[in-house]
């Protein structure tokens, strides 16, 4: 074999051998991405389905939290029971930081409206739920929850109570639990002189502060189930 045949064999083995190589850190690179992928996936707790999640940072830590609403293999009076998983970011992967029941109702709360759960979100460094539900009457709650004290602790509460047929007035009642300022509004409503639709007068709002000693915890919280006396007497309940 001449010196040029020699030369020309010797760069298709060199190009082989880069080949290889290439195709060997390629499907390394797959593997890599594919496990760094499967770190970041949360399994669903066998038997439950997930109805709702939000991320974001909880702690200030600049990390970005998950929270993920469950349903539950658990049947009550009121329907299917939620849970509220809280995930934290540890060496690249999900970790279960917190579970809590009670603060998301359950599927059949909702009475005519359906299931009430709407939404859960992270706004400000705290967890909001939202719900909705009733009849003729509608009601929506919404609960912000902050850790503190090494607890999940409710710091605001809002309730809305409409008529959708122009019989009751509507209310409105705005309570921050951190420093126990109280909003409260009560809207007059009465139908036009056609009867068609509702008017409403101007509305009557009463600010007041009811600071509680401690504040709730998530666990264990149930919206709608927890009362508030108003300055004239009547009962409130967030």
């Amino acid at each position: 074999m001449n010196l040029y045949n020699l030369t020309n064999q010797m760069k298709k083995i060199n190009l082989l051998v880069i080949i290889s190589c290439f195709s060997i850190l390629s499907f390394s690179g797959q593997n890599s991405v594919q496990a760094k992928t499967s770190s970041n996936t949360i399994e669903v707790p066998k038997g439950f389905e997930k109805i709702g999640e939000a991320m974001g940072d909880l702690n200030r830590d600049r990390i970005k939290e998950k929270v993920i609403v469950y349903n539950t293999k658990r049947q009550g009076e009121m329907g299917t029971e939620r849970e509220i998983h809280i995930y934290k970011k540890r060496r690249g992967k999900w970790k279960l930081w917190h579970k809590s029941t009670g603060a998301v109702l359950p599927s059949e709360h909702g009475g005519m409206m359906g299931d009430p759960f709407e939404s859960v979100k992270i706004q400000r460094r705290t967890i909001v739920f939202k719900h909705f539900g009733g009849s003729r009457g509608t009601w929506s709650y919404t609960h912000r929850f902050r850790y503190q004290k090494r607890n999940w602790k409710l710091i605001g509460a809002t309730i809305e109570l409409n008529d959708r047929h122009c019989q009751d007035d509507s209310e409105k009642f705005d309570y921050n639990l951190s420093n126990g300022k109280i909003i409260y509004k009560k809207v007059p409503v009465y139908r036009d002189d056609n009867n068609d639709i509702c008017v409403n007068k101007k509305a009557k709002i009463v600010k007041f502060r009811r600071k509680l000693k401690r504040l709730p915890n998530m666990d264990g919280f149930y919206p709608g189930n927890n009362k508030v006396k108003l300055p004239n007497g009547e009962e409130f309940y967030y």
